[in-house]
């Protein structure tokens, strides 16, 4: 299909934009530990402008330092931060976007770790993820002064060449809190009533076109649904729509949640309290709402903006893992005006560059894995797990340059490690064969993305088999590769990325044949009967799991752990764990495995020994990595360099897989 309507000209207020993708506001931990604008930040925004965006919006940036969430965020609370905030519309203007700076107050969710102050909020009402937080409430004197700083904020922020402001009213930011009954719970005239409610954010809205000028265009970001008691409700979100209009807002970018959505109601169902029924928490937990990782479909909020749409006159923008397949469709129904492409411009930069020339199949596709967000939630700076140079962008230690001397080069596995690296030895002009034992390439990512929850895998897995096709490399498929093979092949390179395999521990009963493997599990071998026990509750045995309940199995997982998907990162989980939840998987943690068989597993518990009966046992109790070649090429093919990458080092991630062979060819 074409992506005309993607591709249109588009306007918002006076500021014309070449495209109608938007790259919304998102965190990245990679400003300065002062609030000071860093030479990576500003190479991170540039890299996204060359590549054909129409409208970046900035991460977060206070106009309060008392308003600061996350350790390396930008400001903007005087003069001094001018200097180095003026680098970014230089560099998003050099590659033809317009830029958008952000103003977002943190309120309540300013932790005192971060701002080394109490935070404010409109009531004094916390948030249930910062616990250890006492918010105190705003004064008349901080709130009339808090709208001040939004106004000048903005003067300053046009003052440094930026296109346009956009007013952070979502995801529990300052304005929404006092827009939210949840959070606001005065009775003077900033609480009580929707109108009183709104009456900061429009005053915002006032003070910003008041300094930065009626003419200088302010976008509003709206969260259209909070999904807490007492939240913000879509007919509520757009009454509100439409007193912003009024106010001089010139585009409203939709989307939903703050950081307690559905949180009360997760751990109730966690602890068995309440069901799960109806209660739609794998459609998003708290952050998770708004970046919503693979389990949740895709285009989970695109209802909301065509809701605001219907009622405004000014653009609105829609977000949240929207396809171009699908963002082409919304605004050929008038549902938006512009498509907000967030982690997917993370994943490639060249995303809109892409849709423009009509090949959207080289796009380097978002897993919605959330290790982006995980990383910046751990305080540190922003990563992908599909683009070593996300994040890092012009560092000398991520430039792929051409090879001082080209090398002949064997990749031996086409897992998303050797798929990397055969990509960057080619663009560096290496000769490359890459070997594929199976017939197939993809490696062990032909498993992970057969369920039809991974089609964001199976996306990216098409793209690098479609990459590696077609970047030059000679490729072998059904192709075992012995020491004889690299000797006689006269390579001056072997990156050995043959990954891992599950494997049976050393549990009693564990090999009998009869206890199936989850991959062959996942590949068609469906196990008869009703009862299935799945051993093991990483990440591995939760998607087996989750595979057999959508097949209308009844299953049970145990494992030692305390807790499922040890790994993965918090807002993910929640949802994954609503999923399991939701399918009815009875998850067994804290049960040691002791023996089982084709139909029993035995366990050591706190309270004793349990045993479990049912028609069929899997074990995913793990992988182990593969590394007999990688022993016989290092005992046999002497002078010859031997690089291991991906889970032959030992098993983890796609995020390290892809990073150790971007590395890894790189640096030959």
């Amino acid at each position: 299909m074409g992506y005309e309507k993607l591709l249109e000209p588009g306007t918002i207020g006076n500021m014309e934009v070449r495209n109608r993708m938007v790259m919304p506001a998102m965190g990245t931990n990679l400003a300065a530990a002062d609030g000071t604008v860093s030479d990576v930040i500003v190479n991170y925004y540039a890299r996204r402008a060359n590549g054909g965006v129409g409208l970046i919006i900035t991460e977060v940036c206070c106009p309060d330092p008392l308003g600061r969430v996350i350790p390396g965020e930008i400001e903007i609370t005087n003069m001094s931060f001018m200097p180095g905030l003026s680098r970014i519309p230089h560099a998003a203007h050099s590659g033809g976007a317009k830029i958008c700076l952000q103003l977002a107050h943190g309120g309540c969710f300013a932790s005192e770790a971060v701002t080394g102050h109490q935070p404010l909020s409109p009531s004094g009402v916390g948030t249930m993820q910062l616990p250890d937080d006492t918010p105190r409430a705003m004064t008349l004197e901080e709130i009339k002064d808090s709208i001040e700083k939004y106004g000048r904020a903005a003067e300053r922020a046009r003052l440094c060449g930026f296109d346009a402001i956009e007013l952070h009213g979502a995801h529990g930011y300052l304005p929404l809190q006092f827009l939210s009954g949840y959070t606001n719970r005065r009775t003077d005239e900033y609480g009580g009533s929707l109108e009183n409610r709104a009456r900061f954010a429009l005053e915002c809205i006032q003070a910003i076109k008041k300094y930065a000028g009626s003419d200088f265009p302010l976008i509003y970001r709206l969260s259209a649904e909070e999904y807490v008691p007492n939240g913000l409700t879509i007919e509520e979100a757009c009454t509100f729509a439409k007193w912003a209009e009024e106010a001089g807002v010139d585009a409203i970018n939709v989307s939903a949640g703050t950081w307690d959505s559905r949180l009360e109601t997760y751990f109730k169902v966690m602890e068995g309290k309440e069901s799960p029924e109806g209660k739609n928490l794998s459609d998003g937990v708290a952050t998770s709402v708004w970046v919503p990782p693979n389990y949740t479909p895709r285009g989970s909020l695109a209802h909301l903006a065509a809701a605001v749409k219907k009622v405004v006159k000014v653009p609105v923008i829609a977000v949240c893992g929207i396809s171009p397949e699908m963002g082409n469709e919304m605004l050929e129904k008038k549902e938006a005006d512009f498509i907000a492409i967030g982690r997917q411009i993370i994943a490639d930069p060249d995303y809109a560059a892409k849709i423009a020339i009509g090949e959207p199949e080289t796009i380097r596709r978002c897993l919605r894995c959330n290790e982006c967000l995980g990383e910046v939630m751990r305080s540190c700076g922003i990563s992908c797990a599909v683009n070593p140079e996300a994040g890092k962008e012009y560092e000398g230690y991520t430039r792929v340059t051409p090879a001082t001397s080209k090398k002949k080069i064997a990749i031996v596995g086409s897992g998303p490690a050797g798929i990397q690296a055969a990509l960057t030895a080619k663009i560096r002009g290496h000769e490359v064969t890459l070997f594929e034992k199976e017939d197939r390439l993809g490696g062990a990512l032909y498993y992970v993305c057969i369920p039809d929850f991974k089609q964001d895998y199976r996306d990216y897995t098409n793209y690098l088999i479609h990459a590696v096709q077609n970047c030059g490399a000679t490729i072998k498929t059904g192709t075992e590769v012995t020491t004889d093979t690299i000797k006689n092949g006269d390579f001056d390179v072997v990156i050995v990325a043959t990954g891992a395999s599950t494997f049976k521990p050393e549990i009693k009963g564990a090999e009998d044949p009869a206890v199936l493997d989850p991959l062959e599990v996942l590949d068609g071998r469906i196990p008869e009967g009703k009862d299935i026990i799945v051993c093991g509750a990483g990440l591995v045995g939760c998607e087996v799991a989750m595979f057999l309940a959508e097949r209308g199995k009844n299953v049970t997982m145990v494992d030692m752990l305390p807790d499922v998907a040890p790994d993965m990162p918090i807002y993910t989980k929640w949802v994954l764990k609503s999923k399991l939840a939701e399918m009815h998987i009875n998850v067994k943690t804290n049960h040691k495995i002791i023996a089982m068989t084709g139909n029993k597993v035995q366990c050591k518990t706190d309270s004793g020994n349990q045993e479990y009966q049912g028609d069929a046992v899997v074990c995913a109790l793990g992988l182990k990595s593969n590394r007999t070649l990688l022993e016989q090429l290092r005992a046999e093919c002497k002078g010859i360099e031997i690089i291991p990458v991906g889970d032959v080092n030992s098993p983890r991630k796609i995020m390290q897989a892809t990073h150790e062979g971007f590395h890894a060819a790189r640096r030959i």
